[in-house]
């Protein structure tokens, strides 16, 4: 018998230290993940529906990714995963102007990336509002959501007036960045559509914003009705089939499409033809140019237009802007194309950089103008005596291209990006009186951008209208094709023929409805970026025969209404988030007591 000290001490088992796998950070994590891929998803398909790609199709499905997922549970990160749907559109979409140096290109998109940004927040606030369900991510209890997807809005109105929200907040928002800081009204998404003319005669009513509307509502259709094939049944545990609501709901804003499709008036027979010789000399762009590269560009077009107008003698000749980085006021310049227009016989319509003195101006002690000459970015028309005839000073002038803002303040910035001078804005909307008939309207470079200034030139009288531009800077990228599509809408919107000379490329003439007819080209390659000139016969059309549309006679009218309905959705958001923190400071002082 074994005493009990001496008895063996049971060892105590190893305890076996479980792993465990933290379901809600896993889940949470994934959700994340999800977002990301949404809204890199969204903006890439945005994206491609632009130049160079122009795969216009992708922008009728593009955003239901980014809401396909629950949006962040925090206001910060969906600020966040916004601005990260915006960049990914605006960075491919900006790259052309990259261009120009110091990443112009990045750093606008950084700032226009912004209002897709608000419109996803704006988003999230609405489907908050609407929803019926509590949000839950994958994992069916984690990642809890202070906001909620439209992916869970339930009931037919609720997904319509959703549909609606979101579109007049798209548009309120392509509005505002159309006029602020000067304005940037590129590539809205309407202008993907240029191609579907059908589609196009929406905007002789609402401009490109009524495209824009459209798109985001089948976006949103197409979302829903997703949602009705994946999402069962109440009660029999099957997918549901059939049509939503909010498909019929975007199939009927086609009606107007339709209607303003078969009521567009069609054109007589043109009175007359104007023939134009339009000279593209595809010349490379310096910031600040030297003697040599302005002496190469006057030989470049002074000869091909020497050679061209002897065969084909043109009833104008048309230079695009800036073709000869030349002030027009300087004497051995101005005597190069009084010899040229009387030695061809026509007119020359170009584009110039001209100084001028203001009323007023003195001369000081050393010898110099105070204050310093105006410069002006203008177009002048030259009769075959040398003589201006016409001159029309550029209106809208380019932020950071032809005036650095705040430039008396911020001096560095003026010699960091500045391109040695400010350029004066005009006043007067100019109508070229070019013969047979023609009143045109010339927007310089960006102008055709803005639908107003070529409204403008309608309502004083214009039968046609022109741009002269200079997207060399550019070189070959896409930057000059997705210019020279917003022409298209500025034709169609006030039914007006528009002719466009380029310096590198795109010269075309773009028709009443939409059509992009005879682009300037290598007939072997297809090419666009090339040197060369074409005789184009614009045809011309009295201004009572081509009338006055209702876009062009009241504007962003329908704009303006989407921005005041969506200001009214945003104050209802801010009052229904007042009454719960109300509810919320009352729930908290029942806890604490007395």
């Amino acid at each position: 018998m074994v005493p009990p000290s001496e008895k063996e001490t049971p060892i105590p088992p190893t305890p076996v230290v479980e792993k465990t796998v933290n379901l809600r950070s896993l889940a949470t994590s994934r959700v994340w993940w999800l977002r990301v891929v949404g809204a890199v998803v969204s903006g890439l398909l945005l994206c491609c529906a632009f130049a160079p790609l122009e795969w216009d199709v992708t922008i009728w499905f593009a955003l239901p990714a980014v809401l396909m997922v629950p949006p962040p549970p925090s206001l910060r990160g969906r600020f966040l995963l916004g601005w990260l749907l915006g960049l990914v559109f605006c960075i491919p979409n900006l790259a052309w102007l990259n261009e120009v140096g110091f990443g112009a290109g990045f750093l606008l998109a950084l700032v226009i990336a912004c209002y897709p940004m608000l419109w996803y927040v704006g988003a999230c606030a609405m489907a908050r509002e609407l929803c019926d369900t509590g949000d839950a991510d994958a994992s069916g209890s984690a990642g809890q959501s202070a906001g909620q997807s439209a992916w869970y809005i339930e009931g037919a109105w609720r997904q319509i007036a959703f549909s609606f929200a979101v579109a007049l907040l798209w548009v309120a928002l392509e509005w505002i960045r159309s006029w602020l800081f000067t304005g940037f009204p590129w590539n809205q998404l309407g202008i993907c559509l240029w191609q579907r003319r059908g589609l196009l005669q929406v905007t002789t009513i609402t401009g490109v914003y009524g495209l824009s509307f459209l798109i985001v509502c089948t976006n949103m259709a197409l979302l829903y009705w997703m949602r009705r094939l994946h999402r069962p049944t109440p009660g029999r545990g099957k997918p549901r089939r059939g049509i939503s609501w909010p498909v019929l709901f975007a199939g009927a804003l086609f009606a107007p499409v339709l209607f303003c499709t078969l009521r567009a008036p069609r054109l007589p027979e043109p009175k007359d033809y104007l023939r134009v010789l339009s000279v593209q000399g595809n010349i490379p762009q310096c910031r600040i140019p030297t003697i040599e590269q302005s002496e190469e560009a006057t030989s470049v077009y002074t000869g091909i237009t020497r050679l061209q107008a002897v065969v084909t003698e043109p009833d104008l000749v048309i230079w695009p802007e800036s073709a000869i980085p030349e002030f027009i006021t300087r004497p051995v310049f101005r005597q190069t194309l009084s010899d040229l227009v009387s030695e061809i016989k026509a007119p020359l319509l170009l584009g110039a950089i001209d100084a001028r003195l203001a009323p007023g101006t003195t001369v000081n002690d050393q010898g110099q103008y105070e204050p310093p000459p105006m410069v002006f970015n203008s177009a002048y028309l030259l009769g075959i005596d040398g003589k201006t005839k016409q001159f029309y000073d550029k209106i809208h002038t380019v932020p950071f291209g032809e005036f650095t803002p705040f430039a008396e303040y911020l001096p560095w910035l003026v010699e960091w990006i500045g391109m040695g001078r400010g350029l004066t804005r005009g006043t007067e909307y100019t109508v070229f009186d070019l013969g047979k008939g023609v009143k045109a309207g010339v927007n310089i470079c960006f102008e055709d951008v803005f639908p107003e200034i070529s409204g403008q030139f309608v309502l004083h009288g214009a039968n046609m209208l022109m741009t002269i531009t200079n997207d060399a800077w550019y070189a070959e990228s896409a930057g000059s094709r997705q210019h020279a599509v917003h022409a298209i809408f500025r034709a169609v919107e006030t039914r007006r023929p528009l002719f466009r000379a380029g310096n590198n490329s795109d010269t075309c003439l773009v028709l009443p409805n939409g059509q992009m007819t005879d682009l300037l080209h290598d007939p072997v390659t297809g090419n666009r970026f090339v040197r060369g000139a074409k005789v184009y016969r614009l045809p011309v059309w009295d201004a009572a025969d081509l009338g006055i549309t209702f876009y062009t006679r009241h504007g962003d009218i329908f704009a303006k209404l989407c921005s005041l309905a969506a200001a009214g959705i945003l104050v209802w958001l801010a009052w229904r988030a007042g009454i719960r923190r109300r509810r919320l400071r009352i729930v908290i002082e029942g806890e604490k007591g007395p």
